[in-house]
């Protein structure tokens, strides 16, 4: 992207635009927030301003530049705001609405010293400790009922708790039969509160 620098004889006009691309941010934000439900539309509402002002500010600006000095500086500043505010606080809202449950849910695994863990590996008659923790569900809905679904008779597995506040880990015991062969299996866990599911799998390699 061609980076425009502001006329230097319009540093009021670069600020006015900032101030208006600014104003009319907020103004979408807090209308937009006011009338839409819960959860529906408000990613479109955080990315859309950002998206008016960046490209429309660019445009005023080149197309007066030169010509009417004042109005590209405006521009100019119309662009700086679809950085600041506008992009800032919409990356901001939209990691909110995963956090309050608006996003996908997921499952995550990890270790209980609290690093991720893509998978697990398993010794023939071993039993390990990971935990699964539902992420992506509003806390405010009650707890999240967590379920195993076992690839095959040569591992066990036992949740606990088996229900959970969401964000919450909670510990998985995860044992290979003594005879079991080396080989890879896929582990589910699924996490379900009222409607609203979510199936995190985790890798588990058998290997002497």
């Amino acid at each position: 992207m061609t980076l425009l620098r502001p006329p230097s004889s319009s540093p009021l006009a670069t600020l006015g635009g900032f101030a208006l691309g600014s104003a009319l941010f907020f103004l979408v934000r807090g209308v937009g927030s006011a009338l839409l439900p819960a959860c529906e539309g408000h990613t479109v509402l955080a990315l859309l301003p950002p998206l008016l002002l960046g490209p429309g500010g660019i445009a005023l600006a080149t197309s007066q530049l030169g010509r009417h000095p004042r109005w590209a500086a405006l521009g100019f500043g119309m662009a700086i705001s679809s950085l600041f505010p506008a992009l800032a606080f919409g990356v901001g809202d939209i990691s909110a609405l995963r956090t309050v449950g608006c996003a996908g849910g997921y499952v995550v695994f990890g270790t209980p010293s609290g690093g991720r863990l893509p998978e697990v590996t398993v010794r023939p008659g071993e039993t390990v400790e990971v935990t699964a923790r539902p992420g992506g569900f509003a806390a405010a809905l009650g707890p999240v009922k967590l379920s195993l679904q076992l690839p095959d008779a040569v591992l066990s597995a036992a949740l606990d708790p088996a229900s959970v506040p969401a964000n919450t880990e909670a510990t998985l015991r995860l044992s290979a039969s003594a005879t079991a062969p080396s080989q890879q299996y896929t582990l589910n866990v699924i996490a379900q509160q009222g409607e609203r599911s979510a199936q995190g799998q985790l890798t588990v390699t058998v290997h002497p």
